[in-house]
């Protein structure tokens, strides 16, 4: 009996030890392998290994779906980074800088895919070398506004600014303090991580200026910028890192080359406000006036020339005479408010409610719209017959057919503009027929001395 117990004692050992081997054995790492001790902190569970990956894709997918957060002013993230930008294409922006560096862009166009928005913009930097140089000047930029996030790209190798791609510029919710991590790529695929702060917010006419910083957490390197609502951005700096010395270079906007190109092209015909312009022309006559803004958005405006007459009659009648710019167009029409000497209302010009300037301003461009004649309805036809780049000085003749009382029923009226003077001549074709043959009048150069010499105008005081 005893025998018999002690038998299967040692079967039962012989067992377990043979398990225990065959344990061992399994554990065993495959050839070429070794075993990393991991920290305690970190496991290699497959089950956190799927949680970590069904965070990101949780994460992932709340990106991708449309942004229903609003602000406190019930914006939501995607408009409220739009207003970051033009709300059209068409939008100059013109930079000055560091060792006379300058660049300027255009706002080609805007994209709508899903809940992203992009706007395309071609550049320019300033050429300084005078050709010499031989560089390509030209860069892109596409900004990429997405529900509270504002990205940049850029390409071309002469614009000074950021050497990352896919930078985060400002980020939501767009208030002093905000600060998060990025990581982006630099252009030679180095990845850097930086941590960017809205480090102050200010407001210029009604509109928020933010004030960016984007710090390299492993060096020295940082970029600032200023980003102004509807504009974009204002001002870029950077610190240039060089073996010798480090030292901080950027831009600046400049204003006054700043906006939606209509605009620009228009304000730089506006004469000198609310001083006191003098024209003077054929059989003494003579005005005086001063031109002052009624109202001025980016979308449109409206100035006012109160004039009064002071020719060989030496009756000071006045008048008033309103501008109504659409910037949009990109036209420029003349209506004669009041006018003490006529009724209707007129000013020299026979032309009611004349679009007097429409963009672009170059030679060759035409337009044309209904108009009053007499109190008798025509069809006015525009052109600008010369344009002078440099100067910016331009003629234009407005004609309108089936006029009766004037040379071949053709009324003719021509203006001439100058940048910064506004209207500095105007003639118009007197009633009546003018002494040439009908030969003469065949030929186009005596034709148009004719009626040169057959027209009233006047001019404005040079001194001006």
């Amino acid at each position: 009996m005893k025998i018999f117990k002690l038998t299967i004692i040692l079967s039962l050992v012989t067992l377990i030890l043979a398990l225990t081997a065959c344990s061992t054995s399994n554990s065993v790492n495959p050839p070429g392998t070794q075993q990393k001790d991991l920290p305690e902190e970190i496991t290699s569970s497959p089950s956190n290994e799927a949680s970590q990956e069904k965070q990101k894709d949780d994460q992932k997918q709340q990106e991708d779906k449309p942004d229903q957060t609003t602000n406190k002013e019930g914006i939501s993230g995607i408009e409220e980074i739009a207003k970051l930008l033009p709300s059209r294409p068409d939008y100059q922006w013109s930079y000055h800088g560091f060792a006379e560096y300058g660049h300027r862009m255009t706002l080609e166009d805007i994209s709508k895919e899903g809940n992203t928005i992009v706007y395309h913009i071609k550049g320019e930097v300033y050429d300084m070398s005078g050709g010499e140089s031989g560089q390509d000047l030209s860069f892109s930029v596409t900004y990429i506004a997405k529900p509270g996030v504002l990205i940049q790209n850029k390409a071309g190798e002469a614009m000074m600014d950021t050497p990352f791609k896919d930078l985060e510029l400002i980020r939501t919710p767009l208030q002093k303090g905000n600060s998060w991590l990025q990581e982006t790529i630099k252009e030679d695929g180095e990845t850097v991580t930086l941590k960017t702060t809205i480090t102050d917010v200010r407001e210029e006419n009604g509109q928020k200026i933010y004030t960016v910083v984007y710090e390299d957490t492993r060096s020295e390197y940082y970029e600032k910028r200023e980003i102004k609502e509807g504009v974009g951005v204002l001002s870029y700096e950077k610190l240039y890192m060089d073996p010798t010395e480090n030292f901080t270079i950027g831009y600046y906007i400049y204003y006054p080359g700043t906006g939606y190109r209509n605009k620009l092209e228009i304000n730089a015909y506006l004469p000198k406000l609310n001083v006191q312009l003098r024209y003077f022309g054929l059989a003494e006559y003579g005005h005086v006036g001063t031109l002052k803004e009624i109202s001025s958005t980016s979308d449109d405006a409206i100035y006012e020339f109160q004039g009064m007459y002071q020719d060989g009659t030496g009756i000071d009648d006045q008048f008033t005479v309103r501008y109504y710019i659409d910037y949009v167009k990109g036209t420029v029409t003349e209506k004669v408010i009041s006018s003490t000497r006529f009724n209707p209302p007129e000013v020299n010009s026979k032309l009611h409610n004349l679009v007097i300037l429409k963009t672009p301003f170059k030679k060759g461009t035409t337009w044309s719209h209904n108009t009053k004649i007499n109190g008798k309805e025509y069809k006015v036809t525009a052109e600008i017959k010369e344009y002078d780049s440099m100067t910016g000085k331009m003629k234009v003749t407005y004609t309108v057919k089936g006029v009766p009382g004037y040379f071949q029923n053709t009324y003719i009226e021509e203006r001439v503009f100058e940048r910064g003077r506004g209207m500095v001549g105007f003639s118009n074709l007197m009633p009546g027929d003018i002494p040439i043959s009908e030969a003469d009048a065949k030929d186009s150069q005596k034709l148009k001395e004719a009626l040169i010499n057959h027209m009233f105008g006047y001019s404005l005081n040079p001194e001006f």
